[in-house]
């Protein structure tokens, strides 16, 4: 609350919360690439584990895919595709 009241008025206060609050993030942005990438990863092999499982299921049914896995793969196919770009 102090923090917001802080940014409100144009003090001297404000520039020197600023300027600390800058040296404490500074540095930080790799990790928080690294970190939204590793997530980003983590996502898209769920999905692609999830697009090959319900092919897999499909092939050995004998070529017969349910409504669900239809409804299903496309879901997943466009997730990794929206994620892809």
């Amino acid at each position: 609350m102090a923090l917001i009241i802080i940014f409100v008025f144009k003090t001297p206060l404000r520039k020197l919360v600023i300027m600390g609050l800058d040296r404490v993030k500074r540095g930080r942005g790799p990790i928080i690439v690294k970190t939204v990438a590793g997530t980003v990863f983590v996502v898209m092999m769920s999905t692609i584990y999830s697009v090959a499982s319900i092919h897999t299921r499909w092939v050995d049914e004998g070529g017969d895919i349910t409504p669900t896995d239809q409804i299903l793969l496309a879901q997943h196919l466009l997730e990794a595709s929206l994620m892809g770009n």
